[in-house]
């Protein structure tokens, strides 16, 4: 199993926490090659959603509050090296459970 490298992750989260806060873009981290390593990678396909579901967490408070918790809990995984594995089961997208 292998992990992010904690400099990438605290790097990548200190960036999605300014994308939570509304102080950055997520489409340019996307595209920044800055960015292209193993920690984007683990998480690209839930920001892709998280990207793009905008207009519904404008419009729908619960889907807005669920994705912001998964923020989090990426930033956080991020934070503390988590496994890739972990982080790639972060999906953004809501449970029916």
């Amino acid at each position: 199993m292998s992990t992010v490298p904690l400099t990438q992750g605290i790097a990548l989260a200190a960036y999605l926490e300014k994308v939570l806060a509304g102080e950055a873009d997520l489409e340019n981290l996307l595209d920044s090659p800055e960015y292209a390593n193993v920690a984007l990678a683990s998480c690209f396909h839930g920001l892709q959603h998280y990207l793009a579901d905008e207009s519904l967490r404008q419009s729908d408070l619960v889907y807005r509050q669920m994705q912001e918790r998964e923020m989090r809990l990426l930033i956080s995984c991020l934070r503390e090296g988590a496994s890739t594995e972990k982080i790639g089961r972060i999906s953004f997208l809501q449970s029916d459970a």
